[in-house]
């Protein structure tokens, strides 16, 4: 029994579960009640009180039917019994409290008497309420049923042999009863319950957290993949800067706070040089690789908080945030420079030399639309088109 009590301990300890608990306290009573039954406790009774053993001893008698319900309670009730077979376990509750009482009073003999009827009708008690349960749980509700009947006749047999005077001469069979076969074997059996709901516990907690992961992780690579379809839908397949419409949107936000704030602002429409002619030479794959090059010359030429994105096929436009008049002049120019300088080798094709055309308008303190600021930089880009390319034109 003390075995019993430490697993019981241990494991309600791991788990927290309520019924090991209540398992662990109908242990501990019994365990308790074989101390003071077989005589260990009366030397540590002090003189003075010369039948505190037999108390103890009777509030454990009484106190085993008690545990026993509150555990085979909690034991049921994952298996959906009917609620008022509940209601009666509850009411063989409320005969502890009772008997306390009696024995209080010093009506010993009637309420083991009593104890002893409680503890019979309880038990033909488990076996209705065993036969009634309405759903499925670990163990079976056969084997559960099985296990109480067979519990049931095994008191029959030692509550009948207990009537015969020739059994009670030869051996104590109470004693033998609440110790060894109630407090050891069914004791036992019950631990191997509890064990075999613990197991499934244990699975299922294992199952729940291998299904929260799979959860998190599709979670994480929904959210990848809509990160990534994000940007495809803002960025140029070719060149990985912003397309056309997430530059404009970009472009559009940062002007309304340049002009909320009051704060300068240019715009730079950029347009590579005799395109059309590296396409007809060369072929679009070439020119493909001439575009990323350009669009890389172009991004290390500007600052990182300068917006840049592709407007068109050799387009590009750039937003130069907090800056007008010789500072954007300064970038713009460097822009041309550092493209014109690099030299372009795509594979299969020889050194190619390419310039930029650059329009710059700036905001100049001024309230309008951002497609009217980008009208002036277009028209300033035309504008160094016309006048040999390679260069920078500003609209006045």
């Amino acid at each position: 029994m003390f075995c019993l009590l430490l697993w019981a301990c241990l494991s309600y300890l791991l788990n927290r579960r309520l019924v090991v608990g209540l398992f662990a306290l109908h242990q501990a009573v019994y365990t308790f009640f074989g101390i003071v039954t077989t005589g260990y406790l009366a030397p540590l009774v002090p003189a003075r009180f010369p039948q505190l053993a037999d108390y103890v001893n009777i509030v454990l008698y009484c106190a085993i039917n008690f545990t026993s319900i509150l555990f085979c309670r909690a034991l049921f009730k994952p298996y959906d019994p009917p609620r008022q077979m509940m209601r009666g376990l509850n009411l063989l509750l409320l005969t502890f409290p009772i008997l306390l009482a009696a024995i209080a009073l010093g009506y010993d003999s009637p309420a083991v008497i009593a104890n002893s009827a409680i503890i019979k009708i309880t038990w033909f008690f488990f076996i209705a309420i065993a036969f009634s349960l309405r759903a499925e749980s670990t163990p079976s509700r056969r084997l559960l049923q099985v296990f109480f009947v067979a519990v049931l006749l095994n008191n029959l047999a030692f509550w009948l042999a207990g009537r015969s005077v020739l059994f009670a001469s030869i051996v104590n069979l109470p004693a033998i009863q609440l110790l060894i076969v109630d407090g050891l074997v069914i004791g036992g059996l019950f631990a191997m319950i509890l064990h075999t709901r613990a197991r499934l516990a244990i699975r299922e907690a294992h199952q729940s957290a291998l299904d929260l992961i799979l959860v998190q992780k599709k979670l994480e690579l929904e959210q990848e993949l809509k990160k990534q379809a994000e940007l495809q839908a803002q960025t140029d397949y070719l060149t990985g800067l912003f397309n056309r419409r997430h530059f404009v949107e970009s472009a559009e936000r940062e002007l309304e706070r340049a002009i909320r704030c009051r704060r300068p602002l240019t715009l730079l429409m950029i347009d590579v040089d005799h395109f059309k002619v590296i396409n007809d030479t060369w072929g679009h794959a070439v020119g493909d690789v001439v575009l990323q090059n350009v669009s890389n010359l172009i991004r290390d030429a500007l600052r990182t908080i300068d917006i840049l994105g592709r407007t068109g096929g050799e387009e590009f436009a750039a937003v130069i945030v907090e800056s007008e008049g010789r500072d954007a002049c300064e970038i713009a120019q460097r822009v041309c420079t550092v493209v014109a300088g690099a030299s372009i080798v795509p594979p299969g094709a020889g050194k190619i030399q390419v310039t930029v055309s650059v329009g710059l308008s700036s905001l100049k303190g001024r309230e309008m639309a951002f497609t009217k600021l980008m009208g002036e930089a277009d028209h300033a880009m035309y504008k160094a088109k016309f006048a040999g390319r390679n260069r920078l034109a500003v609209h006045e």
